[in-house]
């Protein structure tokens, strides 16, 4: 879906094809990846699987996410951050950081990026 014109455009999570990385899928709502092409705003919602660490990485912007399921940790320089469902964390930018889950839960986190950003890890 291609966002040319500014206005309010309405659509489902469901609606967004997931790309399948190793340890995770991701469905990118907004942003230069995103189902609507945005360049100052990069969101979507990422689900882990059970007994994963995500490669340790950093991003030139903010980042922002809030756990809608599971539990686990985001290890971020070095400082465990425990998270389960309804926590907020705030990453800020160049910040090493990684998310770990239980082998129990899947962990699923809603992610709003402070800009453009592209993943491709």
């Amino acid at each position: 879906m291609q966002q040319d014109n500014l206005k309010p455009y309405k659509f489902n999570e469901e609606e967004i094809n997931k790309k399948i990385f190793e340890d995770r899928w991701v469905r990118f709502a907004f942003g230069s990846q995103g189902y609507v092409k945005t360049n100052d705003l990069s969101l979507g919602i990422v689900e882990f699987d059970k007994n994963k660490t995500s490669l340790s990485h950093s991003h030139d912007v903010s980042e922002a996410l809030y756990v809608l399921s599971g539990i686990g940790a985001v290890n971020v320089a070095g400082e465990l951050n425990q998270v389960k469902k309804g926590d907020f964390l705030y990453i800020p930018p160049n910040m090493e950081h990684s998310i770990i889950t239980e082998d129990t839960d899947k962990l699923k986190i809603f992610f709003v990026f402070g800009g453009k950003i592209y993943i491709d890890y």
